[in-house]
């Protein structure tokens, strides 16, 4: 790794709270201990970060905290879904604070929904009583995060070219950075699954957030492959027979979204007869055993695990992760299991991990908090 990607790593992690020492960095990283140190010695000199004089136990010698600069400020970590948006804040000190729910309707167009984002953000400063120093957002659509832009997103109208970072800095002044929600998921999980005790990372996985929607990335050695344009993983659209003539937001007909996400699985339901308002009534009805709505979760299951069946067997990633609201429904995450062991070979699936993401809902979150004040700001004077 070079030397400016080392201390790139090294500062995220200090800033987004994940290490705060150098044996912490080390564990999370797998770099050298001198390698951490010159990158710590780098940093500290040009006064990005300190060694305050608080010591931390770490199982043997007590390593002094390190912090980043006074005057940086919490970074906000926010996902917005069709319905709903979450809300937490990272700093050195606190880590990932607690993510909080609001209702949004991200179709109502940008100027609403970032009024409605930053009040919320506003709240948790003032709860948290910290100062926020930059956003990073998770949306539901195709991204150009190079250029925070939202590239012709099916079920975002009027968000099309938007340049999120200039409609975030005009309602704030904040420098802010965004980036697709499954892509941010599945490198919330890679980071996520290596804080836990006992849980073999994965750093090469498919991730499927399957919600209202449904939306996917690929992780290779914990970097998100991003494509042309932003466009990599964009399953909700792979044509599938089962959903022939159905049409889609997207303009075409048979997408794998009409007939395997929870918007879907409700309209089929509500023509049938069962009606359920919304993504939470359909996963109370899941849970209360609703023969109906665990067939039908079940059969989605099915038909996308049979979508990334062609994936599986191409790329033989260690891991198929599943997030959104549906990945908390078992019927869901058996069917994409049983379609996958029918599809590929048993060499494929000897060794490969199918399950629900470690992180769950706050999946976007931690991969949002790889990222530190300091970097969007230079995003956003580049």
């Amino acid at each position: 790794m070079a030397t400016h990607d080392v201390d790139e790593t090294v500062l995220t992690l200090i800033g987004s709270g994940q290490a705060d020492t150098r044996p912490a960095i080390v564990k999370q990283t797998g770099l050298a201990a001198s390698t951490v140190s010159a990158a710590v010695s780098r940093l500290v000199e040009a006064g990005v970060i300190s060694e305050t004089d608080e010591s931390v136990s770490t199982g043997g010698r007590r390593a002094r905290r390190l912090v980043t600069s006074d005057g940086v400020g919490a970074l906000a970590l926010v996902e917005l879904g069709a319905h709903h948006g979450l809300v937490a804040l990272t700093d050195p000190t606190q880590g990932v604070t607690r993510a909080t729910s609001f209702l949004v309707d991200i179709a109502s167009g940008p100027e609403a929904v970032l009024t409605a984002v930053m009040e919320e953000v506003s709240r948790q400063e003032k709860a948290a009583g910290v100062r926020v120093g930059g956003l990073a957002l998770a949306v539901p659509g195709p991204v150009d995060a190079e250029h925070t832009r939202v590239i012709r997103p099916a079920r975002m109208p009027g968000w099309d070219g938007i340049n999120v970072a200039e409609e975030v800095a005009r309602h704030c002044g904040l420098p802010a950075i965004i980036d697709n929600d499954a892509r941010a998921g599945a490198v919330g999980e890679s980071v996520y699954r290596r804080r836990l005790v006992g849980v073999a990372p994965i750093d090469t996985l498919i991730y499927v957030k399957a919600g209202s929607a449904i939306g996917g990335a690929y992780l290779v050695d914990g970097v998100p492959l991003v494509g042309q344009g932003g466009l990599a993983g964009d399953i909700s659209h792979i044509p599938v027979d089962a959903a022939s003539g159905r049409p889609c937001k997207c303009g075409n007909v048979g997408c794998l979204e009409t007939i395997a996400s929870a918007d879907s699985i409700r309209a089929d339901l509500a023509a049938a007869g069962l009606v359920y308002e919304n993504n939470a009534q359909l996963l109370t009805a899941a849970r209360d055993g609703v023969p109906a709505v665990a067939t039908a979760i079940r059969q989605a299951g099915t038909l996308l695990g049979l979508s990334l069946a062609h994936l599986v067997s191409f790329l033989a990633p260690q891991g198929v992760i599943l997030g959104g609201a549906l990945s908390a429904v078992d019927a869901f995450s058996a069917g994409v299991r049983a379609a996958l062991h029918q599809s590929c070979l048993p060499s494929i699936m000897e060794n490969l991990v199918i399950e629900s993401s470690r992180s769950g809902r706050d999946a976007a979150l931690w991969g949002l908090s790889t990222l530190t004040p300091q970097k969007i700001s230079k995003e956003n004077h580049s």
